[in-house]
């Protein structure tokens, strides 16, 4: 169920009061720490007490000072609506080392499951801001040694911190695959592979020192198992843990999917069994949105997505319906519905959303302007034919509904067969191709021919349409009056 944005912002609210007034157990694995409330009691006994020195009175208002601060900033995070927006207010407070803050801010969102507009998950976001470099790897080994040494920090000055633990995992494999590189495996040097492997030990120690009690532990668990080459008995079962734990966080599936690819671990057609099975067991309407998510991730990889055949392209409409009826529709969900709709070949859905789209392509979706472009002509310029043939259909079973029109179908196709006859046949006989079965035709006020269709679309005419340039017929009921031939030989 979809929420007003009003009820939902005061829900998110009760929930970050929440998390910040019981962060142990949102955070971390049972180490206690000082609370808002625990700071206001203090603060209270100070004061009940009658003889509070004034040090006392003064590092209790910078103490009150603090936590205001912290709480303000920590609402301001949950309130942010715009992914974009929000990922730099994260960035901002890792870089001001407001530790408590990012705390706070990700236990209430992983308490909440909340989502941005369109579906994606805050919690995802969140982790995506703060463990890489900058945001577009690969970074300097400066910036990197930047980010590694804040958030060894973080989980220093906040031991009981997962979401610090995690986030510096992923930082160490992202900087691993920085050291390796994403060529296959004889492009790799020896200090490259040796780095890498370095770095992979160290992301898999911060994971397994803490209780996987968040949702992005096992999305980047998943991500080691891969790159350390785990089988894909070992991924799914893994993977089966992560939907126990949080069903619809499609991340993980995602990393899953991307897994079994043939270039990885899996077999044919793993992927595709891998995808129904996942969204069956969830079901209903999530089941089909968990179906689109895995299904778009994989088909906008270009490198893998031609590979595999037999995933749905109805189910994963139908999980794009539903995941825009409850998050909305945003720019970046229409751009990948424009690109899953190309990759199944579906040049009517493409053309439709690329025109709602205009120039507001995302790269991160489609890679380059040039790509986008290609796809977009490729749409039109199939699409248009296609509807101008469906407006023609329309028009003429428009017609053949009256009385005249009647009379004048059949009077064109006794009119063409004496006059065509011969040539239909002649160009049959010599197609190379499919060849048409019918013709429908716009004839003017006198009854020359002015458009000329085939049917099906796929048929060759370049050897009737010539002949059929200057046909003119019995003038009829009005101009610009649209009929059909029938080429089919009798049964």
């Amino acid at each position: 169920m979809a929420y007003p944005w009003g009820m939902r912002r005061r829900w998110l609210y009760r929930c970050a009061g929440l998390a910040l007034a019981a962060a142990t157990a949102m955070t971390g694995a049972g180490v206690a720490q000082e609370s808002l409330g625990d700071i206001a009691r203090k603060i209270r006994a100070g004061k009940e007490d009658g003889t509070p020195s004034a040090t006392d009175k003064t590092g209790a208002k910078r103490q009150s000072a603090a936590a205001n601060s912290d709480v303000n900033a920590t609402m301001t995070l949950l309130s942010e609506r715009d992914e974009a927006a929000y990922a730099t207010r994260v960035k901002t407070q890792l870089e001001q080392e407001h530790f408590k803050v990012l705390d706070d801010a990700a236990a209430a969102d992983r308490f909440g499951k909340t989502r941005f507009p369109g579906g994606g998950w805050r919690l995802h976001t969140f982790y995506a801001a703060v463990e890489s470099a900058r945001e577009k790897a690969p970074g300097t080994e400066a910036e990197w040694a930047d980010t590694l040494d804040r958030l060894k920090r973080w989980s220093v000055q906040r031991p009981e911190s997962v979401t610090a633990r995690v986030a510096l995992a992923h930082a160490y494999l992202n900087y691993a695959w920085q050291a390796r590189g994403t060529g296959n495996d004889a492009s790799v040097t020896p200090e490259g592979r040796r780095l890498f492997n370095e770095r992979i030990k160290l992301a898999e120690e911060e994971l397994l020192g803490i209780h996987p009690n968040c949702p992005e532990w096992y999305y980047v668990m998943l991500q080691l198992g891969r790159a350390k080459g785990w089988e894909a008995a070992d991924l799914t079962d893994l993977a089966q843990k992560a939907a126990a734990f949080e069903p619809e966080f499609y991340y993980s599936y995602q990393e899953v999917a991307l897994g079994l690819m043939p270039q990885w671990r899996g077999k044919e057609g793993d992927v595709e069994k891998f995808t129904e099975a996942s969204a069956n067991a969830v079901g209903g309407k999530a089941g089909d949105i968990l179906y689109w998510q895995i299904t778009q991730s994989i088909l906008s990889n270009r490198d893998v997505g031609n590979t595999l055949q037999h995933l749905s392209w109805s189910r994963a409409m139908l999980g794009y319906q539903a995941l825009v009826a409850q998050y909305g529709v945003t720019p970046v969900r229409q751009n990948q519905l424009a690109l899953m709709a190309a990759r199944f070949g579906d040049y009517m859905v493409a053309d439709d959303t690329l025109t709602q789209i205009g120039d507001h392509w995302d790269p991160a979706t489609w890679g380059t302007r040039e790509y986008f472009d290609k796809i977009k002509t490729w749409a039109r310029t199939t699409a248009v034919p296609f509807r101008n043939m469906i407006e023609a259909y329309k028009a003429v079973n428009a017609n053949v509904a009256t009385p005249e029109g009647q009379k004048y179908d059949s009077l064109i196709a006794r009119e063409f067969s004496n006059r065509y006859a011969r040539a239909v046949k002649d160009c049959s006989g010599a197609a190379t191709g499919p060849s048409p079965t019918m013709l429908i035709m716009l004839v003017n006020g006198k009854g020359a021919v002015q458009q000329m269709m085939v049917v099906p679309e796929t048929a060759s005419d370049a050897c009737l349409r010539p002949k059929l340039e200057k046909a003119a017929f019995s003038p009829p009921p009005r101009p610009e009056y649209w009929v059909r031939v029938s080429l089919a030989a009798k049964p």
